[in-house]
């Protein structure tokens, strides 16, 4: 069963003979079919959201209690408003090409649509999100609003204002109107991955902090899936990737977690016995939690000149570093990475 609405056959672009006026598709999100369509799509996220939480906090002890309220709040608004405008964009593509089809039993058609849109979309994102943080304007009024959030959590993935949803939503369009990658179950595959990834890439499990690291430095590690796609992704082409371990400041927010995984082309591990500690200090050292980190933490450049035992050494002062009992010159620095 399919969630297209009637007027599937429809298009605003294929001949005035059959194309959807705006008041058809104004009328269509007021349909029994865009309610379930909504519910679904809302449905996959909370799930989806709630089960990487949960396998966040239980299997890899990430901690998100350095989360402060006011952002929790931010991020809830801010999904309700750029997740429900995802939805809206969704189902209007979805009678915005007429070309769609829904042959489910044809493996090869599916796989091809899903491939085909997964590599558009990300040359479409990567292109985008380098725009964004290029130009002030756009910056300010398309991105800003998800880079609040300097510490991230799964609430944090899709926490966008809705013109960043809808600018994102376009890149769906491209694949099956002007490639024909229009196997509409492929096309589906592509926007619930998308939704997946999103909620993993800022759920501080392991590989997942790469994308952490540009909420941390915003020009590295712009594209989606790099992780996954190796020594071909766009971020690495293009000189715009960056391991966490190279990242001093890295180390001040997410401390736990980058000495816990190593995670690159080369190596693959997690160090469960790091798991449970707070820092990378002496076994005999005794050290607080670190300490909530606000929503007004400085982005300044200076944390990327620090190294990483000065990054151990010298942070106890700054927002969201664990705050050592001992003095600090007499903490032993164990970079694992």
């Amino acid at each position: 069963v399919t969630f297209a609405p009637t007027m599937v056959n429809r298009s605003l672009l294929y001949g005035d003979n059959d194309a959807a006026t705006l008041k058809d598709i104004a009328q269509s999100l007021f349909t029994v079919e865009f309610a379930l369509f909504a519910t679904a799509y809302w449905f996959f996220y909370l799930v989806v959201a709630a089960a990487v939480s949960a396998i966040a906090v239980i299997k890899f002890k990430v901690d998100y209690t350095n989360l402060e309220i006011s952002q929790l709040r931010r991020e809830i608004f801010l999904t309700l408003e750029g997740y429900t405008t995802n939805a809206v964009c969704y189902f209007i593509i979805i009678q915005f090409i007429s070309s769609w089809r829904y042959e489910f039993t044809d493996v090869k058609d599916v796989a091809i649509s899903y491939i085909g849109n997964s590599l558009v979309f990300c040359v479409w994102f990567y292109f985008s999100h380098r725009l964004w943080h290029s130009n002030r304007f756009l910056y300010r009024y398309v991105h800003s609003h998800h880079h609040e959030s300097v510490i991230v959590c799964p609430l944090t993935s899709l926490s966008n204002a809705w013109i960043e949803s809808v600018w994102v939503s376009t890149g769906y369009v491209i694949g099956p109107y002007f490639f024909g990658f229009s196997n509409i179950w492929g096309w589906y595959m592509v926007t619930l991955s998308i939704i997946f990834e999103a909620i993993i890439g800022h759920s501080r499990i392991p590989y997942s902090l790469e994308h952490a690291t540009h909420h941390a430095v915003y020009n590295k590690n712009m594209g989606f899936f790099s992780y996954r796609m190796g020594r071909i992704s766009i971020d690495k082409l293009l000189n715009t990737w960056s391991y966490k371990s190279e990242v001093p400041r890295m180390r001040k927010l997410y401390r736990r977690e980058v000495m816990s995984y190593v995670w690159n082309d080369n190596e693959h591990k997690v160090n469960w016995d790091m798991l449970g500690k707070d820092v990378d200090c002496d076994e005999n050292i005794k050290c607080d939690k670190p300490a909530l980190v606000s929503d007004s933490d400085e982005r300044d450049s200076s944390d990327s000149s620090l190294s990483s035992c000065s990054d151990c050494n010298g942070l106890a002062q700054n927002k969201g570093a664990p705050s050592c009992q001992e003095p600090m010159e007499k903490i032993i620095c164990n970079p694992r990475q």
